[in-house]
């Protein structure tokens, strides 16, 4: 990407009402043209706010020491100085000190942000399955990252006035059973196990200011597969690659952190099947491999967005290949910005299925809130999709 049009992704971003840090320097980056330029060596199609951001967020939690992690709550807790005058300064330098490491960071790196709560899209699609059909499913998440969210039908899930999946969770959003700024976080890949009687002990809430159109999220299909595909899917027994999904959550954000690091050992000790490779190019192949006629149920959330745009109609028909052989629901939660019911900024969620396509909901991005739409009660219609 030229440096007009990273400056100008930077001025034009959205989306971060919950890191006032990041917030404030999307405007610093787009006004000094040396950060643009070196946010703009990030790889084609990935966005180059979360690649600059987390790769600087990498080099602090990994003990780079510098006036600037004084503003970053993940390195420092509580003390953390608020935005000020001397913020932009100090990112600035810090950029410009380390411009080769971080250089090398965007270089190597996709932006693979693997935030639990969005596995609630896939918990959700799975109920509206179980609603439409009793038969087994397939699971498929494109851009799945390290797998955590295909393992939505092993999480606890709070929404609204409702809880399911309850057994012996101890950390959701908003705990703090895993603290700010411990340098184990993320590190262990032993214990969380899951199991059907104790429940889990990933634990995600969300508001949601309505529930009646929700479909009953304790009533799951059977699933008979689950697969995700990725570009280059992290492995949670690497330590490198534990940090650089720990560094994409925003230093605000503790409880994503924690749910996150919790997930991570949760999945390690029973990893799903992750397949290396773009859906456009290997989307039929993995398609074919799915027990045959069976419902699929395909999800992606904040994918579509890191890929190129001329890739996109290919990105399409490599997910559109999974109706070939069953029928599909597909959910996305993709760079359509909505106003909820509420009249709070979010994310439209849409469901497309054999009558076609409908937005059922909008959400935060990070799936801290969702608010379903009338459009969400229409019965799943199963069957060749149009």
């Amino acid at each position: 990407m030229r440096g007009g049009g990273t400056a100008e992704v930077f001025r034009a971003a959205r989306g971060f009402d919950s890191s006032p840090l990041y917030r404030h320097l999307l405007a610093v980056v787009a006004d000094e043209p040396a950060l643009v330029e070196l946010a703009s060596r990030t790889r084609p199609g990935q966005q180059p706010t979360f690649a600059l951001f987390g790769a600087v967020h990498q080099l602090l939690l990994g003990g780079v020491v510098d006036p600037l992690a004084a503003y970053y709550p993940s390195v420092v807790g509580a003390q953390a100085r608020p935005v000020d005058a001397d913020t932009g300064r100090a990112f600035t330098r810090f950029c410009l000190t380390h411009a080769d490491r971080i250089a090398a960071i965007l270089a190597t790196r996709l932006v693979q942000t693997n935030h639990v709560q969005r596995s609630l899209v896939t918990r959700l699609g799975l109920a509206l399955l179980r609603r439409a059909t009793a038969a087994p499913v397939c699971v498929v998440e494109v851009g799945c990252s390290a797998g955590l969210n295909l393992r939505a039908d092993r999480y606890a899930f709070s929404v609204g006035d409702s809880t399911v999946g309850v057994g012996d969770s101890t950390v959701g959003v908003g705990d703090s059973t895993v603290g700010v700024g411990d340098s184990t976080v993320g590190d262990s890949v032993s214990g969380g196990r899951w199991s059907a009687r104790g429940g889990s002990r990933v634990h995600i809430r969300a508001d949601v200011p309505d529930g009646r159109l929700l479909p009953d999220l304790d009533r799951l299909p059977v699933i008979a597969d689950a697969v995700g595909l990725d570009l280059d899917p992290p492995d949670l027994t690497d330590p490198e690659d534990r940090a650089w999904l720990r560094a994409l959550v925003w230093p605000e954000n503790a409880h994503q952190a924690a749910l996150l690091a919790e997930a991570m050992r949760m999945v390690a000790d029973d990893p799903p099947r992750v397949v290396r490779g773009d859906v456009a190019d290997i989307g039929a192949e993995v398609a074919a491999s799915l027990p045959a006629g069976l419902p699929r149920l395909v999800v992606h959330t904040a994918t579509r967005i890191h890929v190129p745009v001329d890739r996109r109609p290919a990105f399409d028909a490599g997910v559109a290949a999974f109706a070939a052989d069953g029928p599909m629901l597909h959910l996305a939660l993709e760079e359509d910005h909505r106003v909820a019911p509420s009249g709070r900024a979010g994310i439209g969620l849409t469901a497309t299925d054999a009558a076609g396509s409908r937005r059922i909901a909008v959400a935060d991005g990070h799936l801290a809130w969702l608010e379903p739409l009338p459009e969400l009660g229409t019965p799943i219609t199963l069957g060749a999709q149009k």
